[in-house]
């Protein structure tokens, strides 16, 4: 492929199989690295967690994952406290998740709209 050949190798018409593919794949990685560039820290945090909490929820089956398991394994930006807090905030506002509090336990639950089924 044209990536075994460096930047001044040739491809010829063989090597590319799906050139529609090549671009798209660039284009997403493009969006990727830029949207980071202008997306406020607070935001970004938000939607990090968002994503993961969506992967985990389906991952589990449950749509309420605990807060001591996003501070293990959650995004790195909201593992504190203060910053979890923030990205939560967020994340209520638009209603795809919210803490919840069950005696002493505290969760997080996901819109279960988002997860699927």
């Amino acid at each position: 492929m044209c990536w075994r050949k460096g930047p001044g190798g040739v491809v010829d018409a063989n090597e590319v199989s799906d050139p529609e593919a090549v671009i798209s794949w660039h284009l997403h990685e493009a969006r990727h690295l830029l949207s980071d560039l202008d997306t406020p820290t607070e935001l970004a945090a938000a939607i990090r967690l968002d994503n993961w909490l969506i992967a985990e929820a389906r991952r589990t089956g449950s749509h309420r994952i605990a807060t001591n398991r996003i501070y293990r394994c959650g995004p790195s930006p909201v593992r504190d406290a203060k910053d979890m807090k923030t990205a939560l905030a967020m994340l209520a506002e638009r209603r795809p998740a919210r803490l919840v509090e069950d005696g002493r336990r505290r969760f997080v639950e996901v819109n279960p709209m988002l997860i699927g089924g």
